[in-house]
């Protein structure tokens, strides 16, 4: 009997910077290695029956992926995370693995929201080191970057310039940007959680967001990493 699994898995490190295509070309092998039962397509080009979330960008790293592998016949749960974590490489590991049913929807039709955790560190030019009193200067800097970021997230508009196939273009990604607000912060280091749509409405790279928000405040930070932390089906995670 078939058997469809949902996986977690994290995606991290110099793993990261390989395209959506190499990284399902990377679990074909993983699971041909860990002898995992996989379905495969008919027709002149027979694939693994395996599917993916939305494409995390090039160079983002996540600790919430997706995929969907549709086994020949039943196995454990634990014993396909642990066949596969064996075999796969450094900065790939399977996080949590589920039976779901196998008329359930494709990842990419249900997802509808992504969240991640932005670092961004302050440049030199904010932090007056020779002033008398830091904590009332850093004090002072964190008041400023929350009324900015509020100011951002009233904005009528938020319009960057996308790269696509006819050219640059000027596009509009206010609709898109569900929130966006202050973790943590510990100079120099600023950590931003943002949410964003995504999914059948369209896909947008969470670096967009990030700099405008930046240009908003005269460019005075730097990205240190973007990492997407969570992956959602109507306010709920995938697994």
């Amino acid at each position: 009997m078939e058997q469809l699994v949902r996986v977690k898995y994290c995606k991290d490190g110099p793993i990261a910077y390989i395209s959506h295509l190499n990284l399902a070309q990377v679990f074909t092998r993983a699971l041909r290695r860990a002898n995992i039962p996989v379905v495969i397509s008919s027709g002149f080009n027979p694939r693994f029956r395996i599917s993916f979330g939305p494409p995390l960008p090039l160079g983002i790293s996540s600790t919430s992926e997706y995929l969907d592998i549709r086994l020949k016949e039943e196995i454990k749960v634990e014993e396909l995370t642990e066949r596969l974590n064996l075999v796969l490489p450094q900065g790939l590991k399977i996080l949590q693995a589920k039976t779901i049913p196998s008329s359930a929807d494709s990842l990419v039709k249900v997802i509808d929201r992504a969240s991640y955790v932005i670092t961004l560190k302050i440049k030199e030019k904010l932090l007056d080191s020779a002033a008398k009193n830091q904590e009332d200067e850093l004090r002072k800097l964190k008041q400023e970057i929350e009324k900015n970021n509020k100011r951002f997230l009233n904005l009528d508009e938020i319009n960057v310039e996308k790269q696509t196939k006819n050219g640059i273009k000027r596009v509009d990604i206010k609709s898109s940007i569900l929130d966006i607000k202050v973790q943590n912060f510990k100079s120099p280091i600023l950590k931003l959680s943002l949410e964003i749509r995504i999914g059948q409405q369209g896909n947008l790279n969470p670096r967009y967001v990030v700099k405008a928000w930046i240009s908003n405040f005269a460019n005075n930070f730097d990205i240190i990493q973007i990492c997407r932390d969570g992956l959602y089906v109507k306010g709920e995670e995938v697994i």
